[in-house]
């Protein structure tokens, strides 16, 4: 059974233990590669967690003109092989989310790789691992999707009309991050 890294936008309480995780992780560097963003800093506090998408054709990794950028066989985007980089930071300009980071001191690109080390063995992100709230979750495709389904009935069921624009739609251009 697959699993995939599930966020609920709207559990996120700012805490940033995600990230605080993610520089922990294991050959991150002390750098984080996940972040925490506000949804309106100047109208409320309400924050969302930040991470790589995972796209199924990602544009960091087609804008790479040494190749530098791999996909995993399970479809994960992985940072920039060091020894390929270049550093011309097309990567960075190309992420419709603005994920990937460039290190000027290191001249190499980093960014979120779902912990690869630990997720191809299912376990689950330092960032999922470590979330109070369960913003960010590492489950099963199978439980995500009756996710999906009980969140888009109460949606239903309070009035809220599904819209091209609403977060809890299915979202299928993309491989391994879903959000509600």
């Amino acid at each position: 059974m697959k699993k995939v890294m599930y966020l609920e936008f709207e559990r996120c309480i700012g805490c940033r233990s995600c990230q605080a995780a993610c520089r922990e992780c294991g050959g991150h560097d002390s750098k984080e590669r996940n972040y925490v963003e506000y949804v309106n800093f100047f109208e409320n506090r309400q924050t969302y967690p930040m991470l790589c998408m995972q796209c199924k054709d990602p544009a960091c990794a087609r804008v790479c003109p040494a190749n530098a950028i791999q996909i995993t066989d399970d479809g994960v985007v992985l940072s920039a092989m060091e020894e390929k980089c270049i550093g011309c930071r097309n990567c960075t300009f190309g992420c419709p989310f603005g994920i990937p980071k460039f290190d000027f001191e290191e001249n190499k690109m980093y960014k979120c790789d779902m912990c690869y080390d630990r997720t191809k063995h299912d376990i689950a992100p330092m960032c999922a691992s470590v979330c109070p709230s369960d913003a960010i979750r590492f489950i099963d495709h199978d439980e995500m999707m009756e996710l999906r389904r009980r969140r888009t009935q109460m949606n239903l069921i309070e009035g809220k009309k599904p819209s091209e624009n609403d977060k809890w739609q299915y979202v299928p251009e993309f491989f391994g991050v879903y959000s509600d």
